[in-house]
């Protein structure tokens, strides 16, 4: 079909790029943002998602990730996106916007500790309650957004939980009575494949069609790199900025790009995503070499005669043949499924 965007829509779209590629305040993460947009890198966002945001309204966002896409900056641009107040009389944003992001990340976190952080808490509620708490669905303005990381780990009560707050838009602190009203947005991540959680029975179907009205699925590094191979000198360029200065990252960028480029040559996966090019980039600093990591490929046969003689335990076996599979295939998720296991399974193992 037609995409369905106005001239204003477009106009707005376009009112954002120049505010966020040239506000020269701000906060760091702000800047962080700009930079990396600024030097080709998140094109992804420009390319496909930006020209969208202005103009959808919407109450909550996932988003579906590799391991290491610096998924919070995302997030962050995204939530910023929605809520700078665009004058179509002026042609642009007004300044006055409020930096209200509230990140968790909920795998960390017990269901109890989940439900504090985000719905509060009366005193008392359960052990170490010793006041009235607000959470952050509670303080959250009708300009911010509460970022809800590795979504896909969180149990069905919360679960349940969140959907109202999706619906109705209120909530009640854990162990009271008075309903409270959510005004900002939501934005979720994952990098688990929720529609096979859900045939699992680990995910409702009804918090996943309400939760992913608008999904996107964020491309990996070697994804982006090769639909717009230019993106990796951004990024080696935003990296040594922040560890150099402008200036003198700059002159590193380009001799660490020609490196990585010669040795590492165009079609390396970068099975770590951008955590991984960082640590290339930091290791060119201060050693002027990198080596990406690998682990000895064992044989079948190998591992059936290092528990024979008694030198690993069956544990410890299980332990380096995940770390194995993993070193092939270049992320947590899909370690897990080709083994059938939990992510916090695969991640301990790591």
């Amino acid at each position: 079909m037609t995409p369905w965007l106005g001239a204003g829509g477009l106009a707005a779209a376009l009112a954002l790029f120049v505010y966020i590629t040239r506000q020269p305040a701000g906060t760091p993460k702000m800047q962080e943002i700009a930079g990396l947009i600024e030097r080709g890198a998140l094109a992804f966002l420009k390319r496909q998602y930006f020209v969208l945001l202005p103009v959808l309204v919407i109450v909550a966002l996932a988003l579906a990730w590799a391991v290491g896409t610096g998924k919070e900056l995302v997030a962050r641009a995204i939530a910023w996106s929605r809520y700078l107040p665009f004058d179509p009389r002026r042609g642009g944003f007004s300044d006055d916007f409020a930096d209200a992001f509230y990140p968790l990340n909920l795998s960390a976190l017990s269901p109890t500790l989940i439900e504090s952080e985000l719905f509060g808490h009366r005193r008392g509620a359960f052990t170490g309650a010793l006041a009235d708490r607000a959470g952050w669905m509670e303080v959250c303005p009708a300009s911010g957004a509460v970022f809800l990381d590795e979504i896909g780990d969180v149990e069905a009560g919360i679960q349940v939980k969140l959907l109202r707050v999706l619906q109705s838009r209120t909530f009640q602190r854990l162990g009271d009575t008075e309903t409270r009203t959510f005004s900002g947005k939501v934005i979720a991540a994952t990098n688990r494949d929720l529609a096979a959680a859900i045939q699992a029975g680990k995910f409702r179907e009804d918090f996943y069609y309400r939760l992913c009205s608008d999904l996107i699925h964020t491309p990996s590094l070697r994804e982006q790199l090769d639909d717009a191979p230019g993106e990796l000198a951004g990024l080696v360029g935003h990296v040594a900025g922040r560890l150099l200065g402008d200036e003198e990252g700059e002159r590193f960028a380009r001799e660490a790009a020609g490196w990585i480029e010669k040795n590492l040559g165009g079609g390396y996966a970068w099975p770590g995503n951008f955590r991984e090019l960082e640590q290339c980039v930091r290791n060119l600093l201060v050693r002027g070499d990198y080596r990406p990591p690998a682990v000895r490929v064992v044989s079948t046969e190998d591992w059936n005669s290092l528990l024979a003689d008694g030198k690993l335990t069956a544990e410890e076996v299980l332990r380096r043949y995940t770390q194995q599979v993993h070193a092939q295939v270049g992320t947590v998720e899909e370690t897990a499924r080709r083994l059938d296991l939990d992510r916090r399974t695969v991640k301990a193992r790591l």
